[in-house]
C-alpha cells in the first residue's frame, strides 16, 4: 500500500513540475514579447520626432497612445497607451 502511495505521490509531483515548467515559459515569452513592444513603442515616438510625419503623428492620435521624452530616453515612465484602442470600422 505505501509503495502505491509513493508512485502516485511521485507521479503528481511530476505533473505539477511539468504544468510548473509550462506555465514559467509563458511568463518568460510574456516578458519577452513586453520588452519588444516596449522597444517597438519607443522606436515608433523617436520615428514620429525625427520624421515630423504627420501621418503617423495621426494614427498615434487616433489610437490614444502618447508617450512622454523622458520614456524615449529611458528616463521617464514607459509608453503605454492612455486608453485601450478606438474599434476600426
Amino acid at each position: 500500500m505505501l509503495l502505491v502511495g509513493h508512485i502516485f505521490l511521485t507521479r503528481q509531483n511530476n505533473f505539477e513540475q511539468n504544468r510548473l515548467a509550462a506555465a514559467q515559459q509563458v511568463i518568460n515569452q510574456g516578458q519577452a514579447f513586453q520588452g519588444n513592444l516596449k522597444q517597438l513603442a519607443v522606436r515608433i515616438y523617436q520615428d514620429s520626432q525625427k520624421s515630423q510625419d504627420q501621418g503617423l503623428k495621426d494614427l498615434l492620435q487616433r489610437q490614444q497612445i502618447s508617450y512622454s521624452a523622458g520614456a524615449a530616453e529611458g528616463n521617464g515612465p514607459e509608453p503605454v497607451p492612455n486608453t485601450p484602442p478606438a474599434p476600426t470600422h
